[in-house]
């Protein structure tokens, strides 16, 4: 067995004292596993071992075991504190030699191992022989591959590894450095005020989450208790934190008055409080005193990027910086019309200071929004966000909100997988706390099959961010299609907590009774949604898939002559056409609808091909295309072995 952690040399390059510190992570978590499966460590090669086994099944269960330890040790870690484990082995005659050992065994396990990504166990033939049925994981056949001084190509496989479940959904003690930022009271005499308020307490969540070790509740979650009654401990124990920070603003003219106080909520202790009497222009001087006393008041250690983050200020126009947050207050209320008015305060706000770098990155997120929601044109608002998260990203590339924009509409517009990651990993990066691009992230990683990846990034989007259906919906999609039923349960029930009435919980719902054959007890859920919806064409299709899956074929017939009927009077989705057609088995017509659904809105199918629903399409050359035509082609983690 050979392993190395994948990139660490640009670790070191960047951070020398972070990289040590994984180093002996890495090596206490391996040395654990190695001595608990016989193996021998041969020696230390800078961040990779060398380990010979008597048994191939010990080795590769030896390197599962090591790939769920990290697993576990990353989740709760920002991106750059995280140890990307590689593994190759392979079975063969060695030489002992003065504590080493030789051999072409040992030449062809160091080849292999650099062939892997992070995370991943890459085997020869010869261990796949020994370990075939002997295992639970499934494993997959990349194909043949040269090796270096190797003469002849090399069978070469994945062992698939099913991590998701080590990983727990949400810290269990909640320390002080997990933090919620609750909405600051607006005490202003004038109500029209209350924007900035909103506006102060969502700048402020921004620029916390920023530090790399703590962990800050999202914006969507910490609104929910604007003028609650409830108390810190049972708001702390609903969000899953250790403390809070909590204030006032008063505003008048261009006074302020800011109030603020930060509770470890556990010890039941004052951490710091402070008031301001200042000017509205000293409002980014008070942001970056408030920000920097609570990483105080938290013993938290600031690295230098953090610290040059809390001292930027983003405009030098308070004019232009008060109708961002006008902006804010708006965007943050999530409806149509609602972001149609805070995109006029952020282009007002652009007006005032072309070069206010968040307030294009906060147009474009609207844009994307307006997009995503269906808004005629999406694609020209699509194109609107890209540019403007460009913008945003050229006169400052610090924002991790540009970065996640720029991700979503690479991934839905321009079907751009590549792109899309390398900008999510980026925001999350830049700030580990952002559960918009967990969740947005969590759902690229689950389209092309990284349903354990999926799995751990959704958890963490929950964790940050409990109270959010965005990302409850998300969650219940990706639990669904990795037969973590229970998970997907409670996702829905969540969102039916938050809102009754939000008829897409009862949709993730009968999918997790379809994927279970439970159909009785779908149909009954979606009658229920089919009322709360008003007759929504995605609940049409559901109910008649489950229709015609549970034999009433004449019932679901009925339900695809409606949709058809109504295709002609108004838009209907083009998927739920396809979801009645592939429930009854008619696959040409079910790709049919497919395909015009890929004209129209490519970025609906992106979950295609983990989407249990269209199990019965799969193995069809045409649906085949599709998914290279949304470039959702080549395996992934339910990708099974020859001997399966």
């Amino acid at each position: 067995m050979f392993t190395d952690i994948a990139g660490y040399t640009a670790i070191a390059q960047h951070d020398e004292r972070t990289a040590l510190e994984l180093l002996e992570q890495h090596r206490i978590l391996l040395r654990t596993c190695i001595q608990k499966h016989d193996g021998e460590e041969i020696k230390t090669m800078g961040d990779g071992f060398l380990v010979e086994f008597a048994s191939a099944l010990e080795a590769v269960r030896c390197a599962i075991a090591m790939q769920h330890s990290l697993y576990s040790f990353n989740a709760q870690r920002p991106l750059d504190k995280r140890i990307g484990l590689r593994v190759g082995l392979h079975v063969g005659e060695v030489i002992h030699s003065k504590g080493d050992i030789y051999g072409d065994a040992v030449n062809v396990a160091s080849r292999i191992e650099p062939l892997a990504q992070a995370g991943e166990i890459f085997i020869t033939q010869q261990v796949y022989d020994h370990v075939r049925n002997k295992l639970q994981n499934s494993i997959g056949y990349l194909g043949k591959r040269n090796l270096k001084n190797v003469e002849l190509p090399v069978d070469i496989y994945k062992v698939m590894i099913s991590v998701a479940q080590s990983v727990p959904a949400v810290s269990s003690t909640p320390t002080k450095h997990r933090v919620a930022v609750l909405p600051f009271a607006s005490i202003s005499p004038d109500p029209a005020d209350e924007y900035f308020a909103d506006g102060l307490t969502e700048e402020l969540i921004s620029v916390v989450s920023k530090v790399g070790t703590l962990r800050v509740t999202s914006r969507t979650s910490v609104m929910r208790y604007k003028a609650t009654t409830k108390s810190l401990v049972e708001i702390a124990q609903e969000l899953n934190v250790g403390a809070v920070l909590e204030g006032s603003v008063r505003k008048a003219g261009n006074k302020l008055r800011i109030s603020v106080q930060l509770t470890d909520v556990q010890k039941d202790e004052r951490l710091w409080s402070q008031s301001y009497d200042r000017e509205l222009e000293d409002i980014f001087a008070i942001q970056s005193d408030l920000a920097r006393r609570v990483v105080e008041a938290l013993e938290v250690h600031l690295l230098i990027r953090e610290k040059k983050s809390l001292e930027r200020r983003p405009t030098a126009s308070i004019d232009a910086y008060t109708l961002f947050l006008k902006g804010l207050h708006y965007r943050g209320k999530g409806t149509r019309a609602d972001i149609q008015k805070a995109i006029q305060y952020f282009q007002d706000a652009l007006g005032r200071d072309g070069q206010f770098a968040m307030a294009y990155a906060a147009l474009a997120d609207c844009f994307a929004t307006l997009g995503a929601m269906g808004e005629a044109p999406p694609k020209e608002n699509f194109a609107k966000a890209k540019e403007l998260a460009s913008k945003a990203i050229e006169l400052d590339d610090s924002i991790a909100e540009a970065h996640a924009t720029l991700g979503l509409v690479l991934e839905d517009y321009l079907l751009d997988r590549e792109g899309a990651e390398s900008q999510f990993r980026l925001a999350l990066d830049l700030n580990p706390s952002y559960g918009k691009v967990c969740r947005s992230y969590g759902a690229h990683l689950a389209a092309q099959g990284r349903l354990d990846e999926a799995i751990i990034e959704i958890r963490r989007a929950q964790d940050l961010n409990p109270l959010a259906i965005d990302v409850n919906e998300c969650a219940a999609a990706i639990y669904n299609c990795a037969n973590h039923y229970d998970e997907a349960v409670d996702a829905c029930q969540r969102m039916l907590e938050l809102n009754p009435d939000h008829f897409p919980a009862l949709q993730f719902l009968a999918e997790t009774y379809m994927n279970q054959s439970n159909f009785r007890e779908a149909i009954q859920v979606l009658q229920k949604a089919l009322t709360l919806s008003k007759g929504a064409a995605t609940v049409k299709g559901r109910l008649g898939y489950a229709l015609a899956r549970s034999n009433k074929k004449v019932q679901a017939r009925r339900i695809l002559k409606e949709l058809l009927l109504d295709s002609n009077k108004s838009y209907v989705t083009p998927v739920a056409i396809a979801m009645v057609y592939c429930g009854l088995g008619e696959n040409d017509e079910a790709l049919k609808w497919l395909e015009r659904e890929f004209a129209e809105r490519p970025d609906m199918l992106l979950s295609i091909k983990v989407r249990p629903i269209w199990a019965g399409l799969r193995p069809d050359p045409r649906f085949i295309d599709l998914l290279r035509k949304l470039h959702l082609e080549g395996g992934g983690d339910r990708v099974l072995s020859k001997a399966s």
